[in-house]
């Protein structure tokens, strides 16, 4: 329940001013690709799965949904960089940890936290559901 509590109050301690492309995870583009309007210097979406060093069974099992996700209906954007995710253990990575003004176990959305993740761990399908609701959204607006 605290877990639950604390990653929905991280809502509002985000920093949306942060740059996905100063912790590396952003794409580069050769000078060749700068003609090409398709080309991106950063992902469209980026999923962070924050956790620390001892790892809960839940947050365990939020890594592995969302890594089967991305493998099944996003392999594509994942291959081409418009769609990345990593895991980042906030204990012994403090400066990204610090970049998203992160607390606690949470996963992060473009920048932004989305303590569903969590919420719908322990329910395969409706994992899956909500997180393509969600990704599909980000690949929409951008954001």
């Amino acid at each position: 329940m605290i877990v639950l509590l604390s990653s929905m109050s991280m809502a509002c301690v985000t920093e949306d001013g942060s740059s996905p492309d100063k912790n590396g995870s952003a794409n580069m583009v050769t000078p060749e690709d700068s003609n090409n309007e398709e080309s991106q210097t950063e992902p469209a979406v980026e999923i962070i799965l924050f956790h620390g060093t001892r790892r809960c069974t839940s947050c365990i099992v939020t890594g592995q949904l969302l890594e089967e996700v991305l493998h099944t209906y996003y392999s594509g954007e994942v291959a081409n960089g418009t769609i990345t995710f990593r895991e980042v253990n906030a204990e012994t990575d403090r400066k990204t940890a610090a970049e998203y003004s992160v607390r606690y176990v949470s996963v992060y959305i473009n920048h932004a936290v989305y303590p569903d993740a969590f919420t719908y761990s322990d329910d395969h399908d409706r994992f899956v559901e909500a997180m393509r609701k969600k990704i599909d959204e980000a690949l929409r607006n951008g954001s």
